[in-house]
């Protein structure tokens, strides 16, 4: 088997120029033509398409640097990392007590993203993946999340999602969402049966920031026919318990422990 050759690869020349501009604070087209072994040409168009998408910056005297959104795009990594450190022990203690299957999720883009969870002792259980994504407007954490957005990031959302019915329980009404999401502000969680996947019960509660914004969700998943009220409350006392300790370590201080 042949050995691909990478220098000739437009994604292995896109990161070489990235990681070549990363040891620069502004270099010239000709300087860095001859750090990538590329001809001015060639490096011209991928700069050229680097700038257009907001990646690399050109400042007045022909000096290419990397823009602030390569850093933001490496904090939120960073960010998204911690966060799951800091909050496995929490759904691991969460998913010892209930013995059910506990997930962290955020928001990317349009959907929840799966950062950490937590399988049920129970053979017969609910099993999520890391990295599973999944739709907001069906789902407990989706729900929680689109809860946490304004009216202007809600109506963009739902002006380029189509509320598809994946059980005969998914609301697929954008007036009946946006009373759902207004309910769950109230109450602080979200109850989920049957709306992504059939015969399962969540419920999920919001992990909030310093600057009392919602940037991750955690939930308890579980069939139904381990329904019992009793459960639900149970499940649901903890779940907020948790989501609290989470919020805390992310800086966020509850109302009644505020001293302003």
């Amino acid at each position: 088997m042949e050995t691909e050759d990478l220098s000739k690869n437009a994604a292995y020349r896109t990161l070489n120029i990235l990681e070549s501009l990363s040891f620069h604070n502004g270099i010239i087209l000709e300087d860095l033509a001859s750090i990538v072994n590329l001809s001015r040409p060639t490096l011209f168009r991928f700069l050229q398409v680097l700038q257009k998408t907001g990646y690399v910056d050109k400042d007045t005297f022909g000096r290419y640097r990397l823009s602030s959104k390569i850093f933001m795009l490496a904090s939120r990594s960073v960010e998204d990392v911690e966060l799951s450190r800091l909050a496995k022990p929490y759904i691991e203690d969460l998913s010892y007590y209930t013995g059910e299957t506990t997930i962290l999720g955020i928001l990317d883009e349009d959907e929840e993203l799966h950062l950490q969870r937590i399988e049920s002792k129970f053979s017969a259980r609910f099993y999520e993946r890391i990295g599973k994504r999944c739709p907001l407007y069906c789902t407990a954490m989706g729900k929680i999340l689109l809860a946490g957005m304004n009216d202007e990031q809600l109506d963009h959302y739902l002006s380029k999602t189509r509320l598809i019915p994946y059980t005969i329980n998914t609301v697929t009404s954008p007036v009946v969402l946006k009373q759902q999401l207004q309910q769950i502000r109230l109450q602080g969680f979200s109850e989920v049966v049957s709306e992504y996947e059939q015969d399962v019960h969540s419920l999920a509660y919001p992990v909030f920031d310093a600057n009392k914004q919602i940037i991750a969700s955690i939930s308890v998943n579980w069939p139904l026919f381990r329904n019992s009220e009793d459960n639900r409350d149970t499940y649901l006392e903890k779940l907020r318990e948790a989501a609290l300790s989470i919020s805390k370590i992310m800086g966020y201080v509850p109302a009644s422990e505020r001293n302003y």
